[in-house]
Formats: structure tokens, C-alpha cells, sequence
């Protein structure tokens, strides 16, 4: 049986490329198409090999014709009862393009396409919604190569499911589809692509283990800007014996995408010398597991997952401080007292799916940090959270009052 049933595969795959029988072939299922030509010729011969015997060469023909006949559809009905208890399907979806991706109490609707690799019974499946939460955490130094060892827990976070597709028999090249409509709650976490904190949505088919692989697809949800939350202008400040440092922020909501404006303004006390004075952008993902430390990081390649930084121990559990941006002012600037000095700074909000968020297992905050520093001196530090959001950059605008940076008034 080893032997024969390859010769025959070949045999079939040479027929097929006759011009004649290769429709006839493309829709037969395989497992028919052997099942005929092994019935086909067990009775030829059988048919052969009785009529020889009974009308001798012209009962020879005609035996083995008709028993050629009656075993190719005895084979192939066998051949189709077999495969209807292992048909094989391959699933994926059809969804409407958004690149915007969905917002939380909206409708996510599309449909399950199933192309069967082989005709058959299928017992019905399902569609799933999954969010699934990714966390990393530093669980101390490997011995033997030096470098931290990270821990990573994935934790089920939502799930939705629609019995949409039935039971059925699929054929062979006759995909079908199963329409399906998932009604988004109110408040769900947004999809963010971070590195400790990640938060992923996406479609599964399950369609039992004897039908053949799982499909799967992710979709994008939004983070919403939350209504009224971080519309008026911020203004936060620290002093020391030289003077005043102060962060001015014509709102503290943003979109990914936009442009962050604001002002660092230095009101000295005293007659001094600042060697620098920044402005940084700052991501940090926090996981309340691990062993104490924060990570600052200054680059990061995605494709291997390294990153360069330094760690410090400090704080409670895992935190990375990501390097978003940064914006040089001033260097060697001599400021004399009572003289009030303005420096104007922007930021672009990239777009890559890292909005905030927060869940009991870790989140994900933005800072904005104003640095002063002194060749002899500590360095004065102020810094304003910000909420990031993937949602339309114009709704954030409305909300927000009109302040621009052009004059003195309108940062007091």
C-alpha cells in the first residue's frame, strides 16, 4: 500500500495536466480522485480475470471495463467518506481597512474565511476578540553571561467570542465565508507596542483541533482622549538659592503624531553660569514585579530586542525610562539676577502605537522634563506628565484653550 499509493499520487498528478480532465481534477477532493483510480483498477483486474475466464478474451474486455466503471465510483464514494472525518481548512479574515483602528464602544465587523485543503466535515467553530497583556521584569543578573534576566508574563486580558460558523461540509477550492459583528465595550485597553508594557488585540478562528490550524489577525484599538482631562495650560516649577526653574505647558493632553510645544524659563536669583539647559521627552513603562531597579535607556533595536542603557537600583520593580526626544537650549549662558530668561522648545509625538495606559500588572506614563545644569552646582530638574492618545489630534485641539508662547503674559 506504501508503494502504490505515491505511484498513483504521480499517476494523478500527470493526468491532471491533460487539458481535458485537469477541470474535472481541480475540483475533484485528492482523497475521491485516489479512492476512484485504486477502486478503478482493483476491478479491472478482478473484472479482467473473471470475464477472461468465463467468455475468454472478449469477456476479458468487457468484464474489465464495466468492473473499471463500477470501481472507480465505489472507490471514490469511499474516498469521500473518509475525508468528510478529516476535513482540513485554513482560516483567515476579511475586515474593512482602518488604519486609525477602532475605538473602544464602537463595532468591529468583517468575515472568517475558510479555504478547505481538503473536502470534508467541519464541526462548526467560533471567533475570538483577545487582548492579552505582555509584561517584561528584571528578575536579577545571569551568572553566567552578566546581562540582566528578563522575565516575561502574559496575562489574558479581555476576551469576546461568536459562535458564527456552523457545522458543514466544505469542498476543496470552494472557500466560504461566515459574516460576524463584535460590539467593542465602552473601556478597553489600548493596543500599545512597548517594550516592558505591551498590550496586543487580535482575531483567532478555533475550529477544533481535527480541523486543521488556528487563524489569527490583529487589529488595532485606540486610546481615546479623555474629555476634559488635561485641556488647561500646566505650569510647574523648583527653586533653589540661585534661583527659579519653571516648565510651561499650553496643555497636557496630545495626540501621537502632534507637535508638543512648551517654554522652560529660568528666573535667577542670583548672577550665574549655566553650562546647559534642556528639554527631554520621556517614556516610562513601569512593572511592579522585579528586583528594584531603573533602566535609562538611549537606544533600542526592535528587530533583536537589544537595547543600550544603564541601570540604577531604585524605585519598585522594573522600570525602563525611554529617551524619546530631546532638545539642547542653551550651553555656557551667563544669567544675571533678576534677568528672567525664555527658551522655547518642541517636540513631534511619534507614531507607533505606545500611548498611556495603565492595568494592575503595569503601565505607561509620559514626562516632559526641563534640566538646568551648573559647572558647580546640582542640577535643577522640574518635570509634567503628559497623556498620550492615538485618537484624532483635532479633538484634543478643541478641548483645549487657545495659548501660544509668543509673549510673557500668557506663561505667568
Amino acid at each position: 500500500m506504501h508503494t502504490i499509493r505515491p505511484w498513483m499520487s504521480r499517476q494523478l498528478a500527470r493526468i491532471s495536466q491533460l487539458s481535458l480532465l485537469s477541470p474535472v481534477l481541480e475540483i475533484a477532493d485528492r482523497e475521491v480522485a485516489l479512492g476512484g483510480m485504486g477502486g478503478g483498477l482493483l476491478f479491472l483486474l478482478l473484472g479482467a480475470l473473471l470475464g477472461a475466464r468465463n467468455r475468454g478474451f472478449a469477456g476479458a474486455v468487457i468484464g474489465a471495463v464495466s468492473a473499471m466503471i463500477a470501481g472507480i465510483l465505489l472507490g471514490g464514494l469511499a474516498g469521500s467518506l473518509f475525508t468528510s472525518r478529516q476535513g482540513e481548512v485554513e482560516a483567515d479574515f476579511d475586515l474593512e481597512e482602518r488604519p486609525s483602528g477602532y475605538s473602544p464602544g464602537g463595532t468591529l465587523t468583517g468575515y472568517v474565511r475558510l479555504s478547505p485543503k481538503r473536502s470534508g466535515r467541519i464541526a462548526g467553530g467560533k471567533v475570538l476578540l483577545v487582548c492579552r497583556g505582555f509584561y517584561t521584569y528584571d528578575a536579577g543578573v545571569d551568572e553566567s553571561s552578566g546581562e540582566p534576566r528578563l522575565v516575561r508574563d502574559v496575562k489574558t486580558l479581555h476576551v469576546q467570542e461568536l459562535p458564527v460558523i456552523p457545522a458543514a461540509t466544505v469542498r476543496r477550492g470552494s472557500p466560504v465565508r461566515y459574516p460576524f459583528r463584535f460590539a467593542l465595550p465602552e473601556r478597553l485597553l489600548p493596543t500599545h507596542h512597548g517594550f516592558a508594557c505591551s498590550v496586543r488585540w487580535s482575531l483567532h478562528v478555533d475550529l477544533g483541533a481535527e480541523s486543521g490550524s488556528e487563524g489569527s489577525h490583529e487589529i488595532f484599538v485606540q486610546a481615546v482622549a479623555p474629555v476634559g482631562v488635561g485641556a488647561r495650560s500646566e505650569r510647574v516649577s523648583t527653586s533653589s538659592p540661585v534661583g527659579e526653574l519653571v516648565l510651561a505647558l499650553p496643555r497636557t493632553t496630545y495626540a501621537e503624531g502632534e507637535t508638543l510645544q512648551g517654554r522652560v524659563i529660568v528666573n535667577p536669583g542670583e548672577d550665574f553660569v549655566a553650562s546647559e539647559v534642556r528639554a527631554l521627552l520621556l517614556r516610562v513603562e513601569h512593572n511592579p514585579r522585579g528586583d528594584d531597579h531603573v533602566v535609562y535607556i538611549t537606544g533600542w533595536n526592535p528587530d533583536t530586542g537589544r537595547f543600550r542603557g544603564e541601570s540604577r537600583p531604585g524605585g519598585e520593580g522594573t522600570t525602563y525610562v525611554w529617551l524619546e526626544d530631546e532638545a539642547d537650549l542653551a550651553e555656557h549662558v551667563h544669567v544675571s539676577e533678576g534677568e528672567k530668561r525664555l527658551f522655547d522648545f518642541s517636540f513631534q509625538l511619534p507614531q507607533q502605537w505606545r500611548p498611556t495606559f495603565q492595568t494592575e500588572h503595569g503601565d505607561v506614563a509620559w514626562r516632559v522634563v526641563a534640566v538646568l545644569s551648573r559647572p558647580n552646582g546640582r542640577d535643577m530638574r522640574v518635570q509634567q506628565g503628559i497623556t498620550v492618545h492615538t485618537g484624532a489630534p483635532h479633538i484634543a485641539r478643541v478641548l483645549a484653550p487657545e495659548m501660544g508662547l509668543g509673549g510673557e503674559a500668557e506663561v505667568e
